[in-house]
């Protein structure tokens, strides 16, 4: 069973890759598909218009502009299978820098990699009726070997915003309008047994943020904000060594999220809202309650699938879990943040 188990998630993990079998697919480096930071992953992936984070950069780069001091992030995912002994492994790890009011700088890396998947023979004879009258014919079932997938994906992201007063009248208050800018420029490779692949790509990201206390005398009104992002703008191709392709669609992620902050109970709200279309179109929900600067609770649906998670703060780290449904099983993430 976990043989089997192993190859379902190997054909999964290939996002119907094709770099082998010699033809062109669209579908390639899917991996990134997967997600980066339980904080986002706990929202059901709505993080297109969050931004803040670190991981801001695979949602949308332009959210690594409300990043105002130096972190460091990471996150691990066992993929299926037990904690322990998962049939594979989900890594991130990202840095990023304000370099000054702004305006940061980020560095990225995400890994899936899964081991020992069996590779068998082909099957012998022309057809069922010979292996079922011919016991030579019939597969023992035993791999022949095993092949080892990783899939990298590292980033390099810049990403900056402007203050805009928008002035309405003599009537009404000036409107503080934020317009944070971001691209992403990625190297991928695909290591699939003896074969290679490897790929750069660029994303674009743009939000619109709205101080909507700034439109009366109420200083609780909250911020809405919209997001935009342009993923794999130039259509990421990947080059086998077996001179096939697989080629990354472009596609358009926007979102909308308004936060709000209650001062006498000491919290923060976030309500968002994420839509994409790269296969299909895929919709994200996220709630985030933040208590007293100390913890923090979430829920989410990704394209009708729940999840949730909590956050919790201690000096200069911040560990967070998500929960994630899926089809085959159960997904778990954990992450850690450090500010400095």
């Amino acid at each position: 069973m976990e043989k089997t188990s192993r190859i379902i998630l190997w054909v999964l993990s290939l996002g119907f890759s094709s770099g082998l079998v010699g033809q062109t697919t669209q579908y390639g480096a899917s991996f990134l598909e997967i997600g980066v930071g339980a904080r986002a992953l706990a929202m059901g992936g709505s993080h297109a218009s969050v931004g803040g984070e670190t991981s801001s950069f695979l949602w949308n780069p332009a959210g690594l502009a409300f990043v105002d001091r130096t972190r460091i992030s990471g996150m691990y995912g066992p993929q299926f299978g037990s904690l322990r002994d998962p049939l594979g492994t989900f890594h991130y790890l990202g840095f990023a820098q304000p370099i000054r009011p702004g305006a940061v700088l980020a560095v990225n890396w995400i890994r899936l990699s899964i081991d020992d998947i069996p590779i068998y023979s082909e099957l012998q004879g022309s057809d069922y009726w010979d292996r079922l009258h011919n016991r030579s014919l019939r597969p023992t079932g035993d791999p022949e070997g095993f092949i080892r997938d990783r899939e990298d994906a590292f980033t390099f992201s810049f990403a900056m915003k402007q203050l805009i007063d928008l002035d309405l009248g003599w009537a009404y208050h000036r409107i503080r309008i934020e317009l944070p800018l971001g691209v992403n420029f990625k190297w991928i490779r695909h290591r699939l047994g003896p074969g290679e692949a490897t790929g750069l790509g660029i994303d674009l990201g743009a939000m619109v943020r709205v101080h909507l206390s700034d439109l009366g005398a109420s200083s609780d009104l909250g911020i809405l904000t919209w997001g935009c992002q342009l993923q794999d703008l130039t259509r990421t191709k990947l080059s086998w060594n077996t001179r096939h392709e697989d080629v990354v669609p472009m596609n358009v992620k926007w979102g909308l999220s308004y936060s709000l902050r209650v001062k006498k109970w000491k919290a923060d709200f976030i309500l968002s809202y994420d839509r994409d279309s790269r296969w299909g179109t895929r919709n994200h929900w996220g709630l985030e309650y933040a208590g007293f600067g100390v913890f923090a609770l979430r829920l989410g649906f990704d394209t009708g699938k729940l999840t949730a998670g909590a956050g919790l703060n201690v000096w200069v780290f911040r560990f967070d879990y998500a929960f994630l449904s899926h089809d085959l099983d159960s997904l778990h993430r954990v992450g850690c943040t450090i500010s400095l």
